[in-house]
């Protein structure tokens, strides 16, 4: 029998299905029902071609016995992974894979095995390994898999071939608009629809990719070589409209990683959305607070407008030494300026914190923090809107080949040289060595009792608080 079936695979981020039962929102310990995208990215380059059976492990039962059922007559299997608990799921399914089928190609792509190729292919069992944007190298793959030659040649491909591992050069970016529009249909809707905040039937949408920045902490700009790329504000708005009709969607959670970069389509979205007034909300939509502190009246104006409710941006720290040291190109009074922006419009905040930087004092670190998280709080404490913001507050994360990386080995970081060394540590509550256990548990403390975590009242938060500004003091 031909093989054509290819099975995507989206492993679990974190081992548990949800950390935390009762949330009034969302937060970094539950992971979110989302499209896989990444998959999706990859399935319309080849679903005219081949049949394309795209399993994700937060929605899917029994994912790896389906996994290993389709492996019977699969030409590959492929393998989504960020640098979390999802490279110890990814490779416990593609052992069990191996061992019945062990002919059957493995490549795997995404942040993690874009940055660590060979130590991804030092796995036995993975094959292949996809560096960056997947979808034209993926296709190529899959073509020269289906004739049985060799991948020499591919760019952007690592693999294996002959007993030794083969790098081929990388290749340039391309611009989004330049692939196929992705095929929602290719997974069943209703098992990721989910609801957010004040929204019903939430999905997710990404009109852009890639990130300009350079933040010293994390893998964006080593996958995507800050370089960026978004699709033209009337495709954004079609396929929004399109998806709305179709599946009966009023909120999307905008997955671009910059969405404001540019300004000028960031206005021609909203005006294209007034002008239609189709109704959807979009939320969590992603800005780096150095750009929204500088946009216009105008611009904010246009957004609520236009039906963005809430905005996620990446604030980071408290602590104007650890944005520098981040790469972060924004300082601390940048927050009161976003967060004073976003109320006037009537904008939801989501906003992202860490701690343990390297190199940091940590007690002024955590201080600061606090206090900027504090103020947010109490901001919308006293206007009675707790409901409309969330802080997410996480614990710095060593990612490969990031300068930061590279001082945290400095500091007492023990290198992680394997594969499964990455699989096997905590992306949200990681204890870094020079951070000591007092400071990892007010922190882990703090976040627990934070209103979107605890669900307690403006009130019962400014006691809480005091304590821990006591408890601080103490240590």
């Amino acid at each position: 029998m031909e093989k054509n079936t290819i099975i995507l695979f989206n492993p679990m981020p974190v081992e548990h299905p949800v950390a935390i039962q009762n949330k009034m929102t969302t937060s970094l310990q539950v992971p979110l029902v989302n499209v896989p995208l990444s998959l999706l990215a990859l399935g319309r380059m080849i679903g005219d071609e081949y049949d394309v059976k795209i399993i994700n492990a937060v929605v899917d039962n029994d994912y790896k016995r389906n996994i290993i059922d389709a492996s019977k007559n699969a030409l590959c299997l492929a393998v989504s992974s960020m640098t979390c608990y999802q490279i110890s799921d990814g490779i416990d399914v593609c052992k069990a894979v191996k061992e019945l089928y062990p002919e059957l190609p493995v490549i795997w792509g995404g942040y993690h095995p874009s940055t660590e190729p060979v130590q991804t292919l030092n796995n036995p069992y993975i094959d292949i390994v996809i560096r960056g944007q997947g979808e034209i190298p993926f296709k190529e793959a899959v073509g020269k898999i289906k004739k049985k030659e060799s991948l020499n040649g591919i760019r952007s491909i690592s693999y294996k071939e002959g007993g030794r591992i083969i790098e081929n050069p990388g290749q340039e970016f391309k611009a989004l608009d330049s692939f196929p529009p992705i095929q929602y249909d290719m997974i069943d809707i209703e098992r990721h629809v989910k609801g957010y905040k004040f929204a019903d039937r939430c999905i997710d949408y990404y009109s852009s990719m890639g990130c300009a920045a350079g933040c010293d902490f994390c893998s964006e700009p080593l996958f995507c070589g800050r370089r960026w790329s978004g699709l033209c504000a009337e495709t954004v708005v079609s396929e929004l409209e399109y998806l709305a009709k179709t599946y009966n969607i009023d909120t999307f959670m905008i997955r671009d990683s910059d969405f404001f970069i540019n300004v000028k389509r960031v206005k021609e979205i909203c005006r294209l959305l007034i002008g239609k007034n189709p109704g959807l909300r979009l939320t969590s939509v992603n800005g780096r607070m150095e750009q929204l502190s500088r946009m216009d009246d105008e611009v904010w104006g246009l957004l609520r407008k236009a039906g963005i409710h809430e905005i996620f941006i990446g604030f980071e720290s408290g602590l104007q030494e650890a944005l520098d040291a981040m790469n972060k190109g924004a300082n601390t009074g940048q927050i009161k300026m976003c967060i004073d922006k976003c109320i006037e419009h009537d904008i939801d905040i989501r906003g992202s914190f860490m701690v343990g930087i390297p190199g940091m004092d940590a007690k002024e670190e955590v201080t600061r923090t606090f206090e900027e998280i504090n103020k947010i709080i109490s901001a919308y404490g006293k206007m009675g809107k707790l409901k409309h913001m969330d802080i997410l507050l996480s614990f710095f994360t060593p990612y490969p080949h990031t300068k930061l990386y590279e001082a945290s080995v400095k500091n007492g970081l023990k290198p992680l040289n394997t594969l499964e060394d990455w699989g096997d540590f905590d992306q949200f509550d990681f204890k870094a060595p020079w951070f000591s256990q007092e400071y990892f548990d007010i922190t882990r403390d703090f976040r627990a009792g934070m209103p979107m975590n605890s669900g307690c009242g403006f009130e019962k938060w400014c006691r809480f608080y005091e304590g821990i500004v006591k408890r601080l003091e103490r240590i």
